[in-house]
């Protein structure tokens, strides 16, 4: 139809775009596909982290529990925070709206288990503040 960017050139602007993600690893990797009559793209969802009992059988569980839930979501935020990340970034990745919610929930825990860190532990509440994982070695 002539409105196809030609040498495909798009296609590898999604990878590369993909690529840039935080998280990404090869097995995100967007995937291509066409038949005579269409052409399918699948993106993964890099935010998405699939835990260990989301292999279980349906049979197995049928809920995972809150615990769990925040289990992942303390994985996720740890690693997110490989680089320094602002609370709002953290925040924002995870889905959350509220950070008081948010502070008191996951991210007070963390730094209070020493997995993650300020960078201006001196000074909490700046506005400059940010938090980093603390690399076990």
């Amino acid at each position: 139809m002539k409105y196809m960017e030609r040498r495909g050139s798009g296609l590898r602007k999604i990878v590369s775009e993909t690529e840039k993600l935080p998280g990404y690893t090869e097995a995100y990797k967007p995937e291509f596909s066409s038949t005579a009559t269409d052409f399918r793209v699948i993106l993964k969802n890099v935010n998405y982290y699939l835990s260990q009992k989301d292999l279980v059988s349906d049979q197995d569980c049928d809920q995972v529990s809150d615990q769990d839930k925040s289990q992942d979501i303390l994985h996720a935020v740890l690693d997110f925070c490989i680089t320094e990340k602002s609370k709002q970034e953290i925040c924002s990745f995870i889905g959350y709206r509220n950070l008081t919610y948010f502070t008191r929930k996951y991210l007070n825990p963390l730094l209070a288990s020493g997995q993650l860190k300020m960078t201006i532990p001196d000074k909490p509440n700046s506005r400059k503040q940010k938090y980093i994982t603390v690399r076990s070695e």
